[in-house]
């Protein structure tokens, strides 16, 4: 009889650990439509991903299940573009919206929410100067007012340091928030190794084992493998004819990555000094490869013949996840990678006339 009550007790024991595992209960109402299908979204390798989905009931919804720590999810409705983005944690959150400014939705029940809404409430005043300055310096170039554009230069300059001082503040301020790190990995887009570094050892040990400690992590871990000495990844593309194409056909020869696309009007503006470069270096035994970050292969070939492109191209049409910019960490374009006749990295994002002076020094 008593082997039989320890038994019953391990037994019970059992289900009170698992009843007591923390979970998350989601409710929403959206006010404005009544049925239709509503989705639990997450970001995953830069794609929006549905995790789960429910319908509205009368314009209500509800989830449940559990996260390991803290992390941002989106909301979305069948039919719609606009999301509403908030931290999910391990509690009772509830969210109320209307179907028509569904980014303005009120969300209770979530600690990390509410440091994160601290923290956009404080960076709202800057966000709305700068669009007044940027206003402002469109009226005065469009006058060819030098002084008054220079005068904004400086008000936009001063306000940028404002706006990172409040930034500073908050991370300071909540430097144990999930939130907070969420703000530093946004913070790493063009952010230099050293101090990406820096910034990740700084984290507490909680932020360094959430998702956005990890990415920070991942982000640093790829940087050092396509650092300045490394030898470059290889990689495979097609070519506007679906050729398939590798970067390591090419060594033996210096080598200029160009990241680049179709719409990004900074590598437009950029395109007539790199087919500048080109012709001066090409018969000297430099190759281009362009790489481009489009998705569309009609509005791609297009601007090669637009611009005159001669060199070699290749892309996946994957946008922001092509497989060649992922690999060496590419966040923002134009983006070059100069490689030697070895295929080792020697410099990184140099614009043409910086480019030809390394180019040269490979060449002597």
């Amino acid at each position: 009889m008593k082997k039989l009550f320890v038994a019953l007790a391990a037994i019970g024991l059992f289900f009170a650990s698992c009843e007591q595992e923390p979970k998350y209960k989601l409710t929403g109402k959206i006010t404005g439509q009544a049925e239709g299908k509503v989705y639990l979204s997450k970001v995953q390798d830069n794609d929006l991903v549905k995790v789960d989905s429910a319908q509205l009931q009368e314009g209500a919804f509800e989830f449940a299940g559990s996260v390991t720590s803290p992390e941002l999810f989106f909301i979305q409705l069948d039919g719609k573009k606009e999301t509403i983005q908030f931290f999910i944690e391990n509690s009772n959150i509830d969210i109320k919206a209307d179907v028509e400014k569904l980014q303005e939705a009120v969300i209770t029940g979530s600690a990390e929410q509410a440091v994160y809404d601290g923290y956009v409430k404080s960076q709202k005043p800057f966000a709305e100067k700068n669009n007044t300055l940027r206003r402002e310096f469109m009226a005065a170039r469009g006058a060819n007012d030098k002084a008054k554009m220079d005068s904004i230069r400086s008000a936009a300059s001063e306000m940028q340091a404002e706006a990172e001082a409040a930034i500073d503040e908050f991370l300071t301020s909540n430097a144990n928030s999930i939130a907070s790190g969420y703000v530093k990995y946004r913070m790493t887009g063009n952010m230099k190794l050293e101090k990406m570094e820096e910034m990740y050892n700084a984290l507490p040990e909680n932020v360094k084992a959430s998702v956005y400690g990890n990415l920070i992590k991942d982000k640093i871990d790829l940087q050092k493998s396509v650092a300045i000495g490394k030898p470059a990844p290889d990689f495979t593309l097609n070519t506007p004819e679906e050729t398939p194409f590798s970067l390591s056909s090419l060594k033996g020869k210096v080598v200029v990555i160009d990241f680049w696309a179709s719409w990004c009007g900074p590598c437009r503006a950029e395109n007539p000094h790199m087919v500048e470069l080109y012709k001066e270096v090409n018969e000297k035994g430099v190759e281009f490869l362009g790489v481009s970050l489009d998705d569309n292969k009609d509005n791609w070939l297009k601007a090669i013949e637009a611009d005159g492109l001669i060199w070699k191209h290749v892309s996946d049409l994957k946008g922001w996840n092509s497989k060649a910019s992922r690999m060496y960490g590419v966040t923002g374009i134009p983006a070059t990678v100069l490689l030697d006749q070895n295929g080792v990295i020697v410099a990184k994002n140099l614009r043409s006339a910086d480019l030809k002076v390394e180019i040269e020094k490979l060449l002597q």
